[in-house]
């Protein structure tokens, strides 16, 4: 699970416990990254490397906004490793077919702010509806303070941003073969909807009443969307022992055999 801008680990914690009873999840965090050259692919390739460290060699692969690029990014670059692939609130980059608006832009890059404690604030309530603030605001309140506490460094998150900013997977998005499951808020204003409906061969879900942090508003819809996607690996089944009652009759039978064919057979 790949996470988006500025957001850590934490960011997946309506999804972590409920995924995690039929698959085997890895959450990662981005913080400090400081050379990406090479923009996105610097990112996708740190997800390779973990990937390799943990000894994983196949996998779904689940991006939420600059993570969906990343996301995208190892699709298309590794699609040995990806199995099957969930884009959430993000889209192909470039333009896109719908621009984010200015003031959204703002808040994004926290324009008007004097303080930066002010900025994370107004950055997720553009991220988030009004109904998921008026209906949840003691969880919308730990969401802020998780960002203020626990981001990447300044120059990590300038790092990222440049990155998305630079990403452009309009070519290649016709050549993700591994099956492709989107997910949307209806009313995000970071990535307008139009951009989800532009990725091609995907099977889409948009939600109503629900901002760029769908998955974080909708968590029940989306995690039951996820699960019914994706194909829990079966583990193997290992040879049944046969317990002492089998064996001593397997005995039997063989003495009996035996007997009745002129002891030939052992």
């Amino acid at each position: 699970m790949i996470n988006g801008l500025g957001s850590g680990r934490w960011g997946f914690f309506k999804q972590v416990p409920t995924l995690s009873r039929r698959f085997r999840v890895v959450t990662f965090d981005v913080r400090n990254a400081q050379n990406l050259s090479r923009g996105v692919a610097d990112l996708s390739s740190a997800a390779v490397a973990l990937l390799d460290h943990l000894g994983i060699r196949k996998a779904h692969v689940l991006g939420t906004s600059l993570g969906g690029f990343v996301a995208q990014e190892l699709a298309l670059d590794r699609p040995d490793i990806v199995d099957r692939l969930v884009l959430v609130c993000t889209s192909y980059g470039g333009s896109g077919p719908q621009k984010m608006s200015p003031r959204a832009l703002g808040a994004m890059l926290g324009l008007g702010s004097l303080v930066p404690d002010d900025a994370t604030r107004r950055g997720l309530e553009v991220a988030t509806s009004d109904a998921y603030r008026a209906e949840k605001p003691e969880e919308f309140e730990e969401i802020v303070r998780w960002r203020i506490t626990d981001s990447p460094l300044l120059a990590a998150y300038s790092q990222q941003l440049m990155a998305g900013a630079r990403f452009d997977g309009s070519r290649g998005a016709g050549d993700i073969h591994a099956p492709t499951l989107v997910i949307h808020g209806r009313r995000d204003r970071f990535v307008p909807v139009a951009n989800a409906a532009a990725l091609a061969d995907a099977t889409l879900r948009v939600l109503d009443d629900a901002g760029h942090l769908v998955f974080v508003e909708k968590a029940a819809q989306v995690n039951r969307y996820v699960s019914g996607f994706l194909k829990p690996r079966k583990p193997r089944k290992s040879p049944a022992k046969p317990d002492g009652r089998n064996s001593r009759l397997a005995r039997a039978v063989r003495s009996l055999t035996g007997k009745l064919l002129g002891g030939f057979t052992r």
